[in-house]
């Protein structure tokens, strides 16, 4: 079969609300092109060499209406919503059969039967080759329930060469799964509703041989923040899994995920410093002791997970969520005093936002407090539901507040905000940075023309 993988446009934060831009200006990393996340790379490795295989990012390129196809698979999460609903029906109109699937079709189900032959729900290693077997009859199912069991000991290494290679990224690193799953079911997250609430830990070779297969990508991001959660059996894989590492000797950038629910280890914090990672991406929003330090301004377990991280010489690039139930308007200012007081120079911030699935969404919709179900505005930029001790407005206000805020007291020049994220050497280029490297060889060419 000739098959299509979309991956759908969406529209960041910093696009759909232009206060924050007013707020503090434009900064480098404003508008910037990032690689796809890990479905359609499953997917592709999933798929027999006989099927002829096509890909378009919507973000990147025009998606070709024209051409034809023997099956249209398009991979969304909640912002992309509209836009992949767009292209479904494009298609459809011409007789191709789609299938829709990832996060938002796993728990928006219905909605997207109406835009799609065939729904897929659930991890893609439970059923993909069933959806393959039927398309080629031409008898695709309306729903393809998988479920969330997969075995992660058979995970089949994400195969990237449908976009790996394209021009016009600007972020490439090794977006880098290590984990299914998660037992913790916080309010506004849909992890454990799409994959679980039992925790899978892939193997650690398996881990090795995808990111040695993969050198040539911008550095890694490893988005899985339970690496540092306080679990014995976690720790025992962290320790393992940075040990491995660390013999790699790997040169380029490494960002990791972690939350202030932290493993304070200093073996373990050592260990992951030693193995070239110098900022965790710090993530305040949903676990209990980020919520009791900003929402319940009882910040002293939080305050330790920031001490020992910084003591074992680690940046923090804070990513904070505001609109918890048990906030009011005083969560703002305190906030901000909390990042001064813990010296905390470089963050983001988002508004708590119930995407479909998570424990958040099914209370608010019981409950009447959803106010949009326009999809494109569930990015964290802005104000979907009704807040419970205040208003929109006041919600509304104190984000932009903390945009504006913040960046006033922490204006850091733009090559040092680069050294959070993994930019690519053209991407700095075009907003006028001369790359590290780039400084480094001239600097070495001097050195020689004066030898």
């Amino acid at each position: 079969m000739k098959i299509l993988f979309v991956y759908p446009k969406f529209r960041k934060y910093l696009e759909t609300n232009p206060n924050i831009l007013k707020a503090i200006g434009a900064p480098v990393y404003a508008e910037y092109k990032a690689m796809p996340s890990l479905g359609i790379p499953i997917l592709t490795a999933l798929t027999p060499d006989e099927h002829e295989l096509h890909f378009a990012d919507g973000n990147l390129e025009d998606i070709p209406y024209d051409e034809d196809f023997d099956l249209v698979a398009i991979n969304s999460f909640t912002p992309q919503a509209k836009y992949a609903y767009e292209v479904a029906d494009k298609f459809r109109a011409r007789g191709i059969p789609v299938i829709l699937g990832g996060i938002f079709p796993s728990n928006y189900r219905e909605d997207c039967s109406k835009h799609a032959d065939a729904v897929f729900v659930g991890e893609a290693e439970l059923g993909w080759h069933e959806v393959l077997a039927d398309a080629q009859r031409g008898q695709l199912k309306p729903i393809y329930n998988a479920g969330c069991n997969f075995d992660v000991e058979k995970y089949v290494i994400p195969d990237r060469r449908l976009f790996k290679h394209k021009k016009g990224y600007d972020w490439r690193p090794l977006l880098l799964q290590n984990f299914r799953g998660c037992q913790f079911n916080c309010a506004y997250c849909a992890i454990s509703a799409t994959n679980g609430k039992k925790m899978r830990m892939r193997p650690i070779d398996n881990i090795m041989q995808e990111i040695e297969e993969n050198m040539d990508l911008d550095g890694i991001y490893i988005g899985d923040d339970q690496f540092l959660l306080p679990d014995p059996e976690i720790e025992k894989h962290s320790l393992e899994f940075f040990s491995r590492l660390k013999e790699l000797n790997y040169q380029k950038s490494i960002l990791l995920s972690a939350s202030p629910l932290l493993n304070k280890n200093p073996k373990l914090l050592q260990l992951i410093r030693d193995c070239g990672v110098n900022t965790l991406y710090f993530v305040f929003g949903w676990d209990p002791v980020a919520i009791r330090a900003l929402s319940y301004n009882d910040p002293h377990d939080a305050e330790e997970s920031i001490k020992a991280v910084q003591d074992a010489g680690f940046n923090i690039f804070a990513s904070i969520g505001v609109g918890q139930d048990a906030d009011t308007p005083e969560i703002f200012p305190r906030t901000i005093d909390f990042l001064e007081r813990n010296q905390i120079n470089h963050a983001e911030f988002w508004i708590q936002t119930p995407f479909p699935g998570t424990p958040a969404w099914r209370k608010y919709k019981k409950t009447g407090r959803i106010l949009t179900e326009d999809f494109d505005m569930y990015n964290g930029a802005h104000v979907v539901y009704q807040p419970k001790k205040m208003s929109v407005q006041e919600l509304e206000d104190g984000f932009i507040y903390l945009w504006q805020e913040f960046f006033t007291r922490f204006n850091l020049p733009p090559e040092e905000v680069l050294q959070f994220y993994s930019m690519s050497s053209d991407f700095k280029s075009k907003v006028g940075i001369q790359d590290q490297n780039d400084e480094q060889k001239e600097d070495q060419g001097k050195q020689e023309l004066a030898i």
